[in-house]
């Protein structure tokens, strides 16, 4: 009863993740099909197509809105200052690293080969979330073998595959359908590494940890921490060791490097992996997230007006995010205590689900055209999820195993929602986290039922 059938668990892992694509399709065919895109879906969407067209890294909303894009998704248009940006013709072509480039390379290779629809877009995201569960699975396998627990790897696939806090993205052409399998696999490469910190694992987890960084800028913070335990591995001698925690940084530096050295070199501010912290900070500090329903979140309206140059001319990318990170910085220190008593708790409040979930997950469907009773259900999952994690971490820790690589991403998501904002999918690259702990508490407890079932009673 101990032993799995004829399949061993990568053969699971691989028909779960078969699945899991099926639970894809059916909800961007039957949920979203037709479905107007929304928020970062659309530049995500639009920038990859302007890139298939041989445009480059294109700003899409000033090329496909002209000036209407300035007041594109703010609730009174009659209420805002018209600045230079108004005046752009459709067609305006501007350099933009809005967003780190994974994501929208992945799309362009579909659309250069004529894949340029929302839904075949759509599609895209279904697969890759579908790859999603195979690293998940794969990623459970590698912390598994380390526990002495072999289930780990197919439940962590089975949670991944149905969990709709991954799969509701795929249909939203959202990023995190790329977050979730590159999270995994750098989870499962740094646990493996902790305890083989061979030259080709420390190359990986660099190169994965710089494709992290090219999908989510912040994942960036995770890489220095995730490979700290390839200094306290006691088997290699400590230059061995510093060695190979270098190696990390220069593989990872590698790989970003062609990206960074573009930023550097179009925009006229310094530019490293995006743009988008500027306008972030001035529209999450501000009256309306500090103050009333929005506490904690952000606000559209709160970056109007839009930055110009002097006498109104227009200026690049990089420097209106630099005009935003002003007024940002500006605005909080000028309400210290408010951002420390209401805002910050707040904000990790929204991220952790706590505080105003319900009106967090109505929110979800006017940025990002979430379905609210599917939102609803990924909320109801998250819950459960997190009791099996608190479970997963007593495993972990009784059992002498990963435990710093899988608090990682869970603490510094709550450490950047604190100086950001809380939104759901933000959350994503913890809940991967979140979701290899539960399958380790599930695990822990199949196993302790099969013992006690097979372990004959004396008497």
């Amino acid at each position: 009863m101990s032993r799995w059938p004829a399949w061993g668990p990568i053969h699971w892992i691989l028909s779960i993740s078969v699945l899991g694509l099926l639970l894809r399709l059916a909800y961007v065919l039957l949920f979203m099909h037709g479905a107007a895109l929304s928020g970062d879906g659309v530049y995500y969407h639009e920038a990859a197509n302007l890139m298939a067209d041989g445009l480059g890294f294109t700003e899409p909303y000033r090329y496909i809105y002209g000036g209407a894009q300035e007041v594109l998704f703010t609730a009174n248009p009659e209420s805002t200052v018209t600045t230079a940006g108004a005046a752009l013709p459709v067609g305006h072509i501007e350099p933009t690293a809005g967003h780190p480039p994974l994501w929208v390379l992945v799309l362009s290779a579909f659309s250069t080969v004529g894949f340029t629809s929302v839904t075949a877009h759509q599609l895209v995201g279904a697969l890759t979330g579908a790859v999603g569960v195979v690293a998940s699975g794969w990623a459970g396998h590698q912390i598994g073998n380390l526990l002495g627990l072999r289930r780990v790897g197919p439940i962590a696939a089975a949670i991944a595959a149905g969990y709709a806090g991954f799969w509701l993205n795929d249909g939203l052409v959202m990023s995190e359908s790329l977050v979730v399998p590159i999270t995994a696999v750098l989870l499962g490469l740094a646990a493996k590494s902790s305890r083989y910190p061979s030259l080709w694992n420390v190359a990986l987890l660099g190169l994965v940890g710089g494709l992290a960084a090219l999908t989510r800028a912040e994942l960036l913070l995770a890489l220095p921490v995730l490979a700290l335990p390839i200094l306290a591995n006691t088997t290699e001698p400590l230059g061995r060791r510093f060695q190979r925690y270098a190696a990390v940084g220069v593989v990872a530096a590698a790989v970003m490097a062609p990206w960074v050295a573009r930023n550097l070199t179009v925009f006229d501010e310094t530019v490293l992996l995006s743009n988008g912290v500027g306008i972030l900070l001035a529209q999450t500090n501000c009256d309306a997230t500090y103050y009333g329903d929005k506490q904690g979140a952000w606000s559209f309206d709160c970056g109007l007006p839009q930055p110009s140059g002097p006498a109104g001319t227009a200026i690049d990318e990089s420097v209106r995010d630099s005009e935003y990170r002003r007024r940002g910085i500006d605005y909080l220190t000028d309400h210290p205590a408010r951002l420390i008593t209401h805002v910050v708790p707040k904000r990790i409040g929204r991220y952790w689900g706590v505080y105003a979930p319900i009106g967090q997950l109505r929110a979800d469907i006017l940025v990002e055209g979430r379905n609210f009773r599917l939102s609803v259900l990924g909320y109801a999952q998250f819950v459960s999820v997190v009791s099996l994690a608190l479970l997963g971490v007593r495993v972990v820790r009784r059992r002498h195993g990963p435990l710093g690589t899988l608090a990682t991403l869970p603490v510094l998501g709550t450490l950047v929602a604190g100086l950001t904002m809380g939104a759901t999918r933000y959350r994503v690259p913890a809940e991967v986290a979140l979701v290899l702990l539960a399958a380790v508490a599930i695990a822990s407890l199949l196993k302790r039922r099969v013992t006690t079932v097979t372990t004959p009673t004396l008497g």
